[in-house]
């Protein structure tokens, strides 16, 4: 305000110099010029943050680490390399509108000519040198009493020549306003002056509780930004990482579940390969249980336990025992299949949990400022009772993967037990199966040679036979040459029993007639004998050539049963290969 206008030039010399502080430094903390806000803190990341490491606990099996290292590390790190390249690009962009946005703030943070306003509020162009107060102001005389102020005005008197007029102000103030022709006067220039002096101090304060809010809440508002900038870089930072690490946790989960398919996948096929080996356990006992049958039906004799028959019961034993092992092994191929298809389960509910939570972490990372999908969400701050904590998930996911690691695990040694059972089963029965075939071999053998030396006694037999035959008819012709030497000695005898009387004697002619004809009967009877030996041979040898046919006869049959029939089945005995289960179709 100029003092000057519409003055006197005696008052325009007592207001010259005299400047108005309408911002007191006593009343006022902050300083004649304030000072430039701070630049506000930058939203740009020094350097990508590094992701966390997941430490998973290593199972003491080497095969086990070596799985993990294989399967579930190098993917880990192959994402993660390819996380670091996509979070470099994501930072440039946010840094670049990190700037933008920076430069922006600065512009409308920037006050708009505050020094002119220090610089009006502090100087008075109009002031004298004596720095004396301007002429609205109280002056230094102020405080003294005036000459009107020793009477009090009244309505009567040289000043007041006009009608007095009551007013409803005049019983308010008490004051009692004195009235002339031309003017109403209710206060003097003294109140007048102090009434400046308190609108003064009254603008100063205002104006001096402005600067102080103006300061305060623009500091207010720079620190409370920053702090809201700090809070938000380290929020987006918390983000990042624990996207990262769900990252990595889903990454693992998907080689953990990979590695379970698979098992799931092999286990199918060894279970497979069980019942196809089980299929193949038949055509072996129905070898072993036709060989028995069939070597029931042996004649007679024949009929005897032997070693092959032994052995043949003792392969029926052993391809019980081992068909029983095989729908053991089968039964817990089947409950090891329900157990990984539940962990292949379980991993993928936690997989996709942990799918759905790292899409929403990423989604909250990219949220800024900027973003057209942020908006104000009531009761977002809200921490539901059933929410678990970081160190239960951790537990929860750690705990998870150990016990499908477990179970992957438990299956791949049940693999391992299925194919050493499957080969010590096929090794046990083939080797039963050559026992038996070496005694069954031996048994033809046997038999044969027993054939082979009856048919040589029975070629004996009826050489013998036939001699027999012909001793008995040369013995019989024999016979009957003494017969004529019977009829001579005889027909002596009865030609000299004719003779007469006396000559009639038993002399020395007669008696040798007699002696002739007693060796001659003699002799007949000799022979008769040997005859009937030699008939009694000739039986002997009928029933032994007969014996001898039976017994030939019943092994030929026991040899076309072990040689031509169970030799023949047996050929078609399975492998080792077949039998384990391993030939294919």
């Amino acid at each position: 305000m100029n003092c000057m206008e519409k003055k006197s030039p005696e008052a325009i010399a007592e207001c010259k110099g005299r400047i108005i502080q309408l911002n007191p430094g006593s009343s006022c903390p902050a300083p004649l010029i304030c000072p430039l806000p701070e630049e506000p803190p930058s939203h740009r990341l020094r350097k990508p943050p590094q992701p966390a490491l997941v430490g998973l606990t290593p199972h003491p099996d080497e095969a086990a680490q070596q799985h993990l290292l294989q399967n579930i590390t190098g993917p880990a790190q192959e994402h993660q390399k390819l996380q670091v390249d996509l979070q470099a690009g994501v930072d440039q962009q946010q840094m670049h509108m990190a700037d933008i946005r920076d430069e922006q703030f600065k512009q409308s943070q920037r006050p708009q000519r505050m020094e002119e306003m220090q610089f009006a509020r502090t100087m008075d162009p109009e002031a004298d040198d004596l720095r004396n107060p301007p002429c609205y102001l109280p002056q230094q005389g102020d405080e003294l009493p005036h000459k009107d102020q020793l009477m009090p005005m009244g309505p009567i008197g040289p000043w007041a020549s006009g009608k007095v007029d009551w007013s409803p102000m005049a019983g308010i103030t008490g004051t009692r306003p004195v009235v002339d022709r031309y003017s109403i006067t209710r206060y003097s220039p003294n109140e007048w002056r102090t009434r400046n002096h308190e609108t003064v101090q009254a603008v100063n304060g205002s104006l001096a509780r402005e600067d102080k809010n103006r300061f305060s809440s623009t500091t207010e508002f720079l620190r409370l930004s920053a702090l809201v900038a700090k809070s938000q870089n380290e929020t987006t930072d918390k983000l990042r990482t624990r996207s990262q690490l769900i990252g990595k946790w889903k990454n693992t989960l998907e080689n953990a579940i990979k590695a379970m398919a698979d098992e799931i996948s092999t286990m199918e096929v060894e279970r497979i390969k069980l019942r196809k080996s089980m299929v193949v356990l038949g055509v072996p006992e129905s070898i072993a249980k036709e060989c028995i049958e069939k070597r029931a039906t042996r004649p007679d004799t024949e009929l005897v336990r032997d070693q092959v028959e032994e052995e043949l019961v003792n392969e029926l034993a052993l391809i019980a025992e081992i068909r029983r092992l095989l729908m053991k092994t089968l039964d817990d191929f089947n409950t090891q299949q329900v157990e990984n298809r539940t962990a292949r389960q379980r991993l993928e509910y936690d997989w996709s949990d942990k799918k759905e939570a790292y899409e929403i972490d990423t989604l909250n990372t990219g949220l800024n400022n900027s973003s057209r999908t942020i908006m104000f969400r009531p009761g977002a701050v809200r921490q539901p009772p059933e929410q678990a904590s970081e160190k239960y998930w951790e537990h929860f996911s750690m705990e998870t993967l150990d016990e499908c690691e477990k179970c992957r695990l438990k299956s791949v040694t049940l693999r391992n037990t299925l194919n050493s059972t499957l080969m010590n089963a096929a090794r046990d029965i083939r080797t039963q199966a050559d026992v038996v075939e070496k005694a069954l071999t031996s048994r033809i053998n046997c038999t044969q040679e027993a054939v082979q030396r009856f048919e040589n006694d029975l070629k004996s037999i009826l050489q013998g036979l036939a001699d027999v035959e012909n001793r008995i008819e040369q013995m019989k012709r024999r016979i009957a040459s003494f017969d004529a030497s019977m009829k001579v000695a005889q027909t002596r005898m009865d030609n000299r029993s004719y003779r007469p009387n006396v000559e009639n004697c038993r002399d020395l002619a007669q008696q040798e007639l007699i002696d002739g004809v007693h060796t001659i009967q003699s002799s007949v009877s000799a022979l008769l004998h040997e005859l009937e030996e030699a008939e009694m041979v000739k039986t002997d040898l009928v029933n032994s050539r007969a014996r001898l046919e039976r017994e030939i006869m019943l092994k030929r049959r026991s040899l076309f049963i072990d040689r031509e029939r169970c030799m023949l089945m047996r050929s078609h005995y399975p492998s080792a290969n077949t039998l384990s289960g391993s030939a294919t179709s």
